[in-house]
């Protein structure tokens, strides 16, 4: 409300987050955030700004630090630890279920033998729609461990945060609300040009962390909250999200919201009903995952051992790559792939079609013409080439 933000905004000591260029920055400002309160000044030590990580680790007489997050999590984590300088093998990717969420049993024993081995917690990292399946942790039991290890909570609502719009499906994102920091991208959901990414704090202090001033700009006590950011001075997004918020408005992004998931889980039923298509990744919001299989194929799969699994999985990969370059190329419908590794397959790594459902004017007319393409093309000679390899060597 009006009364909210008047206390806020324009006060030099505070500060309610940062615009970013995207959500890589919004995510590396949060765990710059945790890693500075982590170390922060105090008797004897004056601060891991000034001292750096190997005085700061001394210190607090630590033997490490780490941030735990699933395997799911966005690859701007990798980006962040290694320039704090904590390192990439201190970023533990902790297993998911078979839903692509956090297996939370297993977040709580790495917690326990990273503290047997003297490294500090420094983050868990939650994840608000995952770039590659749009799965959502279970953001409460996150802020539940976050607690019990004292350590800061960052929710990654890059992709699922305007869910927060629908009443719905706000409830998905129960538990954002206890997160220390979060990470929003207006240039997904919020329908704004890229880069705009934001990252929110809970604590309107919490960025003082990394406050830093110049005598020319940004001196003590001015308003510029360029003096809490990495970049500093940044394009003016902030308008673009403005004019986002009075055009379309709550109500416009909640039909937005509430048309791309109910889109994605009849997609998902169009895909389950078709006998030569696997669904992989079923949608929580508006991303799903799925590959062509034809029938005989899903019946090879279904009796294999893992060995002659893992062959015919391999082949199917190259079908997936083939198909999905093939449609790039013609040029009248484009879906994304990547790597997953489902439960039923053991873990192994697969390649899929990855689908995000964002386009308000997509209909399922459009849908149905894209795995008619898709049937069509894994009819090609090359593909029908693999296909009888396949069934020779199985």
């Amino acid at each position: 409300n009006d009364a909210f933000y008047e206390q806020w905004m324009h006060d030099s000591d505070h500060a309610l987050g940062a615009f970013c260029s995207g959500g890589t920055i919004a995510n590396i400002t949060a765990l710059w955030v945790a890693r500075n309160k982590l170390f922060a000044p105090s008797e004897n030590f004056t601060g891991i700004a000034q001292e750096g990580l190997h005085g700061a680790l001394q210190h607090k007489c630590y033997n490490g630090v780490a941030v735990l997050i699933s395997r799911r999590g966005h690859y701007s984590f990798g980006k962040a630890i290694d320039l704090l300088g904590i390192g990439r093998d201190n970023l533990i990717a902790v297993d998911t279920d078979e839903n692509n969420r956090i297996d939370t049993a297993k977040l709580r024993r790495h917690c326990k033998e990273l503290e047997k081995k003297g490294i500090r917690v420094m983050a868990i990292i939650g994840i608000a729609g995952t770039t590659e399946t749009g799965n959502i942790d279970p953001l409460d039991e996150l802020a539940d461990i976050a607690g019990e290890v004292d350590c800061h909570y960052h929710v990654d609502a890059a992709w699922g945060g305007p869910t927060l719009f629908s009443q719905t499906h706000r409830l998905l994102l129960k538990g954002i609300e206890r997160a220390d920091s979060v990470t929003i991208d207006a240039h997904k959901q919020l329908y704004v040009p890229m880069g705009s990414g934001m990252v929110l704090f809970k604590d309107s202090t919490a960025l003082s962390a990394i406050e830093h001033h110049a005598n020319y700009i940004i001196r003590k006590g001015s308003k510029d909250l360029g003096s809490r950011t990495l970049e500093g001075s940044r394009p003016g997004m902030a308008m673009l999200v403005h004019a986002g918020f009075y055009v379309i408005g709550r109500k416009g992004y909640e039909i937005l919201i509430d048309g791309n998931i109910e889109k994605a889980k009849q997609f998902a039923t169009l895909i389950d009903q078709s006998e030569d298509f696997e669904l992989i990744a079923k949608p929580e919001l508006n991303i799903l995952a799925y590959r062509y299989v034809p029938t005989k194929i899903q019946k090879l799969l279904a009796r294999a051992d893992r060995d002659k699994r893992r062959l015919i999985n391999a082949i199917v990969d190259q079908i997936t790559r083939l198909i999905q370059k093939s449609q790039r190329a013609a040029g009248k419908s484009f879906v994304s792939r990547t790597n997953l590794n489902p439960q039923r397959y053991g873990g192994d790594m697969i390649v899929v079609f990855r689908v995000v459902l964002a386009n308000p004017l997509t209909t399922m007319d459009n849908l149905q013409a894209v795995l008619d393409e898709q049937r069509e093309m894994a009819g090609s000679e090359i593909l029908a080439d693999l296909m009888s390899s396949l069934e020779i060597h199985i």
